[in-house]
């Protein structure tokens, strides 16, 4: 319970720099869940928020002749009330942990529609018999989804078969003035898609923020350029078994689009197994799609996915980078491989996604990551150093520090670590070669130690 209580204070501690982080993020990289998430659940949670995709598109809404909203054959709203917390009762909680830090989404939509959906049929007949008004089954319905369902920023339309523009769009009317916008996701038959856009933000300017074009399946033939909707972003969309599943052939066609002009974000389908790296396409995508609306203000650091300062590299700024912050930043699990630090900063490399147990420190520009920390960085953080240049972890202040089996030695080389029981009998030692270096403990049963080097020494437990 302490080491809980512990982490979520330094967690909220984090909070204000990491929101400084995240504000520059704009959503480029998407992708849609099938049920899996709720059927492998939390760990699915977990993979998304991790992933480095920027937005998802949650379940299939079936709307029912009768204005009842289900998924996969479960009850999502009826009579004006949500009532899917009697099948899925985490689904609430593991909505709002999709946008809670860290996680890497920020935007969610709900989508409606799809290959052999009538959903939109039954919107039609809906509308046309009853309108939109607050006390139609249509609108209490919705409603109660959005009420109770935290973070829900749109609705994807993927109507396959009925395409009534008039409507489609009073339906898309009404889920604006219930607060979230509208994304359209096409494969065929342009002339009511781009009518639709028109007609929706007309009505309501900006209500329709997003064309996912699909150049898969039935629209395996689109070229997002050809697909013209006036002052709407559009996503190129791939899925993850296309062209036999090869990773070069899905990176390569997302390049070809960008360098067209025919995109500026992209997606996939779908997130139904565990047949493929999340991971690996996201940060691939990102890459591509560079989510970060502007360059941090002032650049406290710069990283690198090779050694001697090659590869890919980001501007950071001071704050702090999760797993997932660095995900969207085109910045895979464990790339770190160098970086070069600006005079007044340092930044602190952990092995953890979250910025928790041991960490490498680095204040000096242009400097190579050293010791086991090489290859095994998932999160960093960037601080300012104090303006008098005193400080109290200087970079030749010998530290050590023992987490998860490891006991971290900086600032030691050509030192010697000793251990001893609480006897005062020495139990290990080993000869520090590096100023970064981590020495497995594994070979210690479980119980109290203190470990020195020269004059320094930390009391620790296994």
């Amino acid at each position: 319970m302490k080491k809980t209580l512990l982490l979520f204070v330094a967690i909220c501690a984090l909070a204000p720099l990491f929101d400084t982080v995240r504000a520059e993020i704009h959503p480029t990289s998407g992708i849609y869940v099938g049920g899996h998430i709720r059927r492998a659940r939390p760990g699915t949670i977990t993979k998304l928020r991790e992933s480095g995709f920027t937005y998802a598109i949650l379940f299939n809404v079936h709307v029912d002749p009768d204005g009842t909203l289900k998924t996969d054959g479960e009850t999502i709203c009826e009579n004006g009330k949500y009532v899917f917390s009697r099948t899925q009762p985490h689904y609430v909680e593991d909505v709002r942990n999709l946008k809670t830090w860290p996680t890497s989404i920020v935007r969610l939509e709900i989508c409606i529609g799809g290959w052999g959906n009538d959903s939109y049929n039954n919107i039609k007949k809906l509308i046309n018999e009853n309108g939109t008004g607050r006390t139609t089954m249509l609108y209490r319905n919705f409603k109660a989804l959005l009420d109770s369902v935290p973070g829900i920023d749109a609705v994807n339309n993927d109507d396959e078969q009925c395409y009534d523009v008039s409507t489609a769009s009073k339906f898309h009317i009404m889920m604006y003035d219930l607060g979230i916008k509208t994304s359209l996701a096409p494969y065929t038959y342009m002339s009511f898609w781009q009518n639709l856009a028109t007609s929706v933000n007309n009505s309501r300017p900006g209500a329709v923020d997003l064309v996912l074009v699909q150049c898969y399946d039935g629209g395996a033939g689109n070229d997002p350029r050809s697909w013209n909707f006036s002052g709407i972003e559009r996503h190129a969309g791939r899925t993850n078994y296309q062209d036999d599943g090869s990773f070069t052939k899905y990176t390569d066609k997302l390049q070809e689009w960008k360098k067209n002009g025919g995109a500026v974000g992209g997606f996939i389908w779908v997130y139904n197994d565990e047949s493929w790296d999340l991971h690996k396409y996201a940060t691939s995508m990102n890459q591509i799609f560079f989510p970060r609306t502007a360059a941090p203000d002032t650049v406290a650091a710069k990283v690198y996915t090779e050694k001697n300062y090659g590869g890919y590299g980001v501007e950071l700024g001071e704050g702090v980078y999760s797993k997932s912050d660095l995900a969207v930043l085109g910045l895979p699990e464990k790339s770190i491989a160098s970086a070069e630090v600006t005079e007044g900063y340092r930044i602190k490399f952990y092995k953890t996604p979250a910025l928790t147990g041991a960490y490498s420190r680095l204040d000096k520009s242009r400097t190579s990551i050293l010791g086991t920390f090489a290859g095994n960085i998932c999160s960093l953080s960037i601080e300012k150093l104090p303006a008098d240049g005193v400080d109290a972890t200087a970079d030749n202040a010998i530290c050590l520090q023992s987490t998860d089996g490891e006991l971290l030695v900086e600032n030691a080389a050509g030192k010697v670590l000793r251990i001893y029981g609480v006897g005062g009998q020495m139990v290990m030692s080993a000869s520090i070669k590096s100023n970064a270096e981590c020495i497995q403990l594994s070979p210690l049963p479980q119980g109290v130690y203190v470990a020195k080097v020269e004059t320094e020494s930390l009391k620790f437990s296994k």
